[in-house]
């Protein structure tokens, strides 16, 4: 949980999940674009504050010492105070999420969502979710690029910014935003959307004297991308 501490006490964090696009400018000043396929990883850039008493967190800095640049770590937003950047903007409880499952119809930009509540608990126009939503299938989220609304179907279809990285052999227990209980990351489970990421950029740290103890002086900020195996 090492990352997710310095998350929770992160002046900002600077996101980057662009897709890989070149632009030349030709002489006649025209523009022309080209993108390489990538899996579009989620990239995060955290500034952590910088008055952390040493004394109380030897412990957080061993366990980044632990993993280091080398290891995975996981990022989960609902437990941070972040939860602002996922948070679920539809209409099922968290409940209804939790019991939800990824079908194995899911492909390309589009994730299908099956075990849907029936119209009854959930009319036909309420949102299963809106556009910005994020949807965790395994260990690797995507955001929804449409309003989808419930319907009357068994399924629906959720448009989304990358394509599926993992296909399914078997449905999947749905995570969307802060709701629903994700697969084993590193051998533990997370409740909403957690990111799996390896640091590019770990500062070190320097101690500023105070009266009996000291200060945590990062020398820059936390840098961690999404690992995708």
């Amino acid at each position: 949980m090492s990352l997710n501490q310095i998350l929770a006490i992160s002046e900002s964090v600077g996101i980057n999940d662009q897709r890989f696009v070149g632009q030349v400018v030709s002489r006649n000043q025209r523009i022309s674009t080209s993108e390489i396929l990538t899996v579009v990883p989620f990239a995060f850039e955290m500034k952590p504050m910088n008055y952390l008493l040493y004394s109380e967190n030897r412990g957080l800095l061993n366990s980044l010492r632990i993993p280091d640049k080398a290891l995975a770590q996981y990022l989960n937003f609902g437990t941070t105070g972040w939860v602002n950047y996922i948070e679920y903007q539809g209409e099922m409880t968290s409940g209804q999420i939790s019991t939800s499952q990824w079908q194995t119809s899911s492909a390309n930009k589009n994730l299908v969502l099956g075990n849907l509540p029936n119209n009854t608990d959930m009319p036909s126009n309420k949102y299963v979710v809106r556009a910005g939503d994020f949807c965790q299938v395994g260990l690797y989220s995507y955001i929804a690029t449409a309003d989808v609304l419930r319907g009357s179907g068994s399924t629906v279809t959720i448009p989304v910014h990358r394509n599926l990285i993992v296909t399914l052999a078997s449905p999947v227990n749905a995570v969307i935003g802060q709701y629903g209980t994700t697969v084993s990351m590193g051998g533990t489970t997370y409740t909403g959307i957690t990111f799996q990421v390896v640091l590019r950029e770990y500062p070190t740290y320097a101690l500023v004297p105070i009266a009996n103890d000291s200060f945590i002086q990062w020398s820059g900020n936390f840098k961690a991308f999404e690992s995708v195996v």
